[in-house]
């Protein structure tokens, strides 16, 4: 009588690892010949490549991109010795080949969510009412116009402003609800662009593409003898 003492243990490891080294030896077959050894390159080249591109495009920074990417390279590179090492007899090396499938695949698994991650941070509008000044000395009277800066470092195309006014003197009889705003936008060649609205209108104005420096002109019409003073309500840049 004999015993098997081959026994697997329970659990599904062992079933896990059988599938692994399955897979690991088709990729490795698949890999044997020259042409598929070439085309794994070619994927990987590509993969790791067109990553540091979009990366660049996106602010990465070149230094961290350049190491990042060349340790990708050289640890895909490595692996071409031990896949060559082999006799024709041997069986096919399995890892090395898996390792060269494993890069691009780490590159889209952390590319695309990231890349969606960024996306959807970018289409978010960004808030900049902190960020306006107000080039004016209250208090402000009927006919005064005061310029609005702002700087940002994340220019958008769109720029979503509102004003409020308030009385200088809290204790003068209230007039700010006859009171309105002529609101420009000063683009190029010195034109521009001319809104009016009551306080807490959103004023909207096209910037375009890359406009990180923005100046308004805020003219107030109220009513005669009435002293106000202009704040900036909210302010965003959106696409």
């Amino acid at each position: 009588m004999t015993s098997d003492t081959s026994t697997t243990p329970a659990g599904e490891t062992p079933a896990r690892t059988g599938r692994l080294r399955s897979a690991a030896l088709r990729v490795a077959e698949a890999t044997a010949g020259t042409q598929g050894l070439v085309s794994l390159l070619l994927i990987d080249l590509v993969a790791i490549l067109g990553a540091a591109a979009v990366w660049l495009t996106l602010g990465g920074d070149p230094a961290v991109v350049g190491v990042t990417g060349g340790a990708l390279l050289a640890f895909g590179a490595a692996m071409l010795p031990i896949i060559g090492r082999r006799s024709p007899q041997e069986a096919p090396q399995l890892w090395p080949p898996v390792v060269l499938v494993v890069i691009p695949l780490a590159v889209l698994a952390v590319g695309l969510p990231a890349l969606a991650t960024w996306a959807f941070l970018e289409s978010r509008p960004v808030d900049v009412t902190n960020r306006v000044r107000l080039d004016h000395t209250p208090p402000l009277v009927d006919g005064e116009t005061v310029v609005a800066t702002l700087h940002t470092d994340d220019p958008r195309p769109r720029l979503t402003i509102a004003f409020d006014v308030a009385p200088y003197d809290p204790a003068a009889p209230v007039c700010t609800p006859g009171t309105e705003l002529t609101v420009g936008l000063k683009a190029g060649a010195g034109t521009k662009h001319v809104q009016s609205g009551v306080p807490g209108t959103e004023f909207v104005f096209a910037l375009g593409r890359g406009m990180t420096d923005v100046e308004l002109s805020v003219g107030l019409q109220g009513e005669q003898g009435c002293e106000l003073d202009l704040s900036v309500a909210s302010a965003h840049l959106d696409d």
